[in-house]
């Protein structure tokens, strides 16, 4: 007799923690994703620039049968003489120096453009309440709830007074 009453014990918390539920709440959702694109662009501009050239020092001579001379420009000096016995001494030296010269310097340019786009979409879930009246399963469920709980208060309710006694005083 005690199995059975623990078996019907057992089997009225089971249907007790199982029963159905009154309504199910739906929510609302935001489906989120997102794209990247990188776009690159590479142009070449051609800049005015200025480059330094530097002239080596140079010497040369030459003798030759003529007379003096003396000459001079921005890179070099000349000095001509005649020697005494009738040739001519040529001398040109250089100035060391560096010349400025312009060009079209290359400058290439690299252009890059991120592209970002978010895409959210939201999904609206709504609680929708139906009207209608329960079926007979559903019905039979909450009698057979209902009697279970009853049968199990009235077995164990010298456990449970004890029980609230311990608890509550």
């Amino acid at each position: 007799m005690k199995r059975i009453r623990n078996f019907f014990s057992y089997v009225g918390l089971v249907l007790l923690v199982t029963s159905c539920a009154s309504h199910k709440n739906l929510t609302t959702e935001h489906n989120t994703s997102d794209s990247v694109r990188v776009e690159v662009r590479t142009e070449t501009v051609y800049v005015p620039d200025t480059v330094y050239v530097e002239i080596p020092a140079q010497t040369a001579e030459r003798t030759t049968a003529d007379s003096t001379s003396h000459l001079e420009n921005d890179y070099a000096t000349s000095d001509a003489r005649i020697n005494p016995d009738g040739t001519l001494y040529h001398d040109l030296r250089t100035k060391p120096q560096k010349k400025a010269v312009e060009f079209q310097k290359p400058v290439e340019r690299n252009d890059s453009i991120i592209y970002k786009t978010k895409y959210e979409t939201l999904i609206e879930k709504q609680e929708v309440k139906v009207e209608r009246d329960y079926t007979w399963w559903d019905k039979t469920r909450f009698y057979i709830a209902y009697a279970l709980l009853i049968w199990l208060l009235i077995n164990y309710r010298k456990k449970l007074f004890s029980l609230a006694r311990r608890i509550f005083l």
